[in-house]
């Protein structure tokens, strides 16, 4: 799994792993490539409160497209425009399948709110 920077298109990270490795497992080891004011771009793979909360620990931002076993949650949200909703996401009351139970304990063990906003764009 490779890093790209959008502006020069340099890569700044590269990952490698066994072929069975989920690319979610690599691409949380390229987090630590990114800086303060970076947007990830990743595709639905991407979409989980825990992702988005380790990116936004980093004070980074990102743009995911909403993985296709999340039930839309745009009655639930405050609509910004005519096409997208800011939502909160609740942190997962269990460890999820693809994140170690240290990573899940990392997020319970912080102090920020245990609340993510994320705005819907559909």
């Amino acid at each position: 799994m490779v890093l790209f920077s959008i502006t020069t298109g340099a890569a700044i990270g590269i990952i490698i792993d066994v072929f069975k490795t989920h690319d979610i497992k690599l691409a949380r080891q390229l987090y630590n490539y990114l800086n303060p004011g970076d947007i990830a771009l990743g595709d639905r793979a991407f979409c989980a409160y825990s992702d988005i909360y380790f990116l936004q620990n980093l004070r980074c931002d990102a743009i995911f497209r909403k993985h296709q076993g999340r039930k839309k949650q745009i009655k639930k949200g405050k609509r910004i425009g005519p096409c997208d909703c800011l939502v909160t996401w609740q942190k997962p009351k269990s460890c999820p399948k693809g994140l170690s139970k240290e990573e899940f304990d990392f997020i319970s063990s912080q102090s920020s709110p245990e609340r993510s906003s994320l705005l819907y764009l559909y």
